[in-house]
């Protein structure tokens, strides 16, 4: 049996951290919201008495005695990271601590933009093959063609040196108009190119693509909701009902994450032809209740609408699905959404780093809250895997919403809440994509195809190759010989070298020609999309509409 001086003393240093993070995060939390906020070490919390509990230059002098005494040496950036990280693991899942490199790297998505030379490449046998360049952009303008391998970036051999990938892009980024000298391979050429580029700012679409999927339907792909989407998700909406009268829009939200909400009320308020009608309200404890409504100014008449959603639509993308959803203004097929509710403020700390904080709720118009339940939820972030294991990924009878009350679309149809935006028309996973089988193949692909690429020259047009090109059976050897040199399994059954093959004909489409004819190759038998295109030539919902 312990004896009790051993009990109370681990029952102290279990509040050691929660003070120390407690403190801390205070302190930077007040320097943050105020122009000149109080030093961390002058924060006083008071107690229930009125009394001094935490602060007062405390937590410097236990910083202090560590950094002086501790048996070995640490870093007390470290500790204090580590401590805030503690304290946070108590809030919501969705309340981070984010690092000053974090906070860039999330800024550049979510701001739509970055600056670097504008190519999209890969590690392969020690050089940075491009796959494709940014139209417009600082490469294409300089030169650089897809297929092209990077070889010496200014005087260092990528090849020589053994560069790894972290490495050799480090040394391509540089701040707007500084200059880089490439050494490149180029196929058909046997001295070697320099070619010298001007860095520059590149754009990160947050749409996909857009093109017609029949005469009257066009389908546009959005990954996620930047500062940028609406001008871009209206750029395709012009384009196709301009120039090829589209009457009505399947909106493909699979694997979007989320991000801006105005940019996704921006994309409402283009769906929904009456204004004051009510598409999301946030509200939170200090937080006041704050409404979003239509405007009634849509510059395009769409006649209906598709919402695609999947088990990663998230957030932004699950106001859009609800918003349609509530209102009947039309179908959303797929599977259950991810399941967040949740609006986070993001306080920027004073090193650079950050504090995303959950500040309030956000519910669906009929008041639905969406969000999952993540209070004593370990593999709150492995959801994809406790769906699989719950078999709601493969069937629909096993969906169980959290919230048991009963909401009502105007309509008079019943929706629920709890756990996610529920399809009106569930599409299961194809269990195809759940074989650990095609995973480390799939990690390959860009490789092999730009290897193929440069042995095989394939004069085709656009229409051409999607309609008539099919992976020839002795390039499929290539395949298994290349694969079988990193030791990957391709003893696939039938079914599965069927899908291997549709992969690498999308992954051609990407370099050979863009991004589009990638989407329009891989979409052609996507049964979410097929589902959607006969749903509305005779769902009733969508015929009143």
């Amino acid at each position: 049996m312990p004896e009790t001086g051993e009990i109370k003393s681990k029952k102290i240093n279990t509040w050691i951290p929660f003070l120390l993070s407690l403190c801390v995060i205070v302190g930077m939390l007040m320097g943050a919201r105020l122009n000149e906020g109080p030093e961390i070490t002058k924060i006083v919390i008071n107690n229930e008495d009125g009394q001094a509990s935490i602060g007062q230059g405390r937590i410097e002098e236990l910083i202090r005695y560590i950094e002086a005494k501790y048996v070995d040496k640490i870093s007390s950036d470290e500790m204090i990271e580590d401590a805030i990280i503690g304290l946070l693991g108590d809030l919501d899942p969705h309340t981070v601590y984010m690092t000053k490199e974090e906070v860039k790297e999330a800024g550049e998505q979510l701001e739509g933009s970055f600056v670097g030379i504008g190519i999209e490449y890969l590690m392969l046998d020690d050089t940075v093959a491009i796959i494709k360049t940014v139209p417009e952009g600082p490469s294409e303008k300089a030169g650089i063609l897809p297929g092209d391998r990077v070889v010496m970036v200014y005087d260092v051999d990528i090849e020589r040196d053994s560069f790894k990938t972290s490495e050799a892009v480090k040394l391509l980024k540089g701040k707007k108009g500084s200059d880089v000298t490439l050494g490149i391979k180029r196929k058909g050429l046997s001295e070697e190119l320099k070619i010298n580029i001007e860095r520059d700012r590149i754009s990160l679409n947050s749409v996909d693509t857009y093109y017609m999927l029949d005469e009257k339907t066009g389908y546009i792909k959005v990954n996620k909701f930047s500062a940028t989407t609406f001008d871009e998700f209206m750029d395709g909406v012009d384009k196709m009902v301009m120039e090829d009268k589209m009457e009505n829009l399947v909106i493909d939200l699979r694997q979007n994450g989320g991000g801006y909400l105005n940019e996704a009320i921006k994309m409402l308020n283009q769906l929904f032809s009456n204004p004051d009608q009510l598409l999301v309200y946030t509200e939170g404890r200090t937080v006041k209740r704050d409404e979003y409504f239509s405007i009634g100014k849509n510059i395009h008449q769409i006649e209906d609408v598709v919402v695609l959603i999947d088990e990663n639509t998230a957030s932004a993308s699950e106001i859009v699905a609800g918003a349609i959803q509530d209102w009947d203004r039309g179908l959303i097929i797929g599977r259950r959404s991810y399941g967040k509710g949740l609006v986070q403020e993001q306080y920027k700390l004073k090193d650079g780093s950050a504090l995303r904080l959950t500040v309030a709720r956000y519910y669906t118009p009929s008041g639905r809250l969406i969000q999952r339940d993540y209070e004593g939820n370990e593999n709150y972030h492995r959801h994809v895997s406790e769906r699989l294991e719950s078999g709601e990924l493969t069937g629909e009878e096993t969906i169980s919403p959290t919230d048991t009350a009963t909401y009502f679309t105007s309509g008079g149809r019943k929706v629920f809440a709890g756990g996610g935006v529920s399809p009106d028309i569930f599409m299961p996973l194809d269990s195809i994509y759940l074989d650990m089988k095609l995973n480390p193949i799939y990690d390959q692909l860009n490789g092999f195809v730009f290897r193929y690429l440069e042995n095989n020259s394939l004069d085709l047009s656009e229409k051409d190759f999607i309609t008539n090109f099919t992976f020839p059976e002795d390039a499929y050897e290539e395949f298994e010989a290349y694969m079988a040199e990193r030791k990957i399994d391709v003893n696939l059954e039938p079914q599965l070298i069927k899908e291997v093959k549709k992969r690498i004909k999308s992954r051609i489409a990407k370099q050979l020609f863009s991004d589009e004819v990638f989407y329009k190759t891989i979409n052609q038998d996507d049964e979410m999309i097929l589902r959607s295109l006969e749903e509305l030539e005779e769902h009733p919902l969508l015929s009143e509409n």
